[in-house]
């Protein structure tokens, strides 16, 4: 519910023991601050960037449960991937007669491309939606999700243990 985290990875796919031969650097960044009593504001921005002959099922994928929902995973793939998502949280709501019934609110944006020549803030695609949360876990502070998101193309909606970052 409060703090920060970033993680960067580079890997190396080497032809010598792979059919394929790429490199991948990958990022992930997260920050959660507290807002008020039961508030909490979640971000994420992650990147992706692949070289070489990388695979199909290897590509960055956007879409899925954990970001972009509402798309399915895989909606959008390529070599790059830039996105972002926001996530307002209130864990728990003060209804009085439960103290497990929480609540979100999030949204997101991003793009893949082939190349950074290839980027443009005119391919971003957005998410946005809702969603109910039910602690499981009171001890591990872990919530059942049930979201809602809609899209330029639809909706989605999700049920998982665990939030989405």
């Amino acid at each position: 519910r409060k703090g920060k985290c970033a993680e960067l990875a580079y890997l190396k796919y080497s032809p010598a023991i792979s059919t394929f031969g790429f490199d991948a650097v990958m990022m992930d960044t997260r920050f959660f601050r507290p807002v008020g009593e039961h508030g909490v504001l979640a971000l994420q921005a992650i990147g992706q960037f692949y070289s070489g002959d990388v695979p199909f099922n290897q590509l960055a994928l956007l879409g899925g449960d954990s970001m972009m929902r509402g798309y399915y995973l895989g909606r959008f793939r390529d070599k790059n991937q830039i996105a972002t998502q926001v996530e307002f949280r209130m864990l728990p709501l003060p209804l009085g007669f439960s103290k497990r019934i929480g609540a979100a609110a999030f949204a997101g944006t991003g793009t893949v491309f082939p190349d950074f020549s290839f980027a443009s803030i005119n391919k971003m695609v957005w998410s946005a939606g809702v969603g109910l949360r039910f602690l499981l876990f009171p001890k591990k502070d872990i919530y059942t999700r049930f979201d809602v998101a809609f899209t330029q193309e639809g909706s989605g909606f999700y049920l998982f243990i665990g939030e989405a970052f």
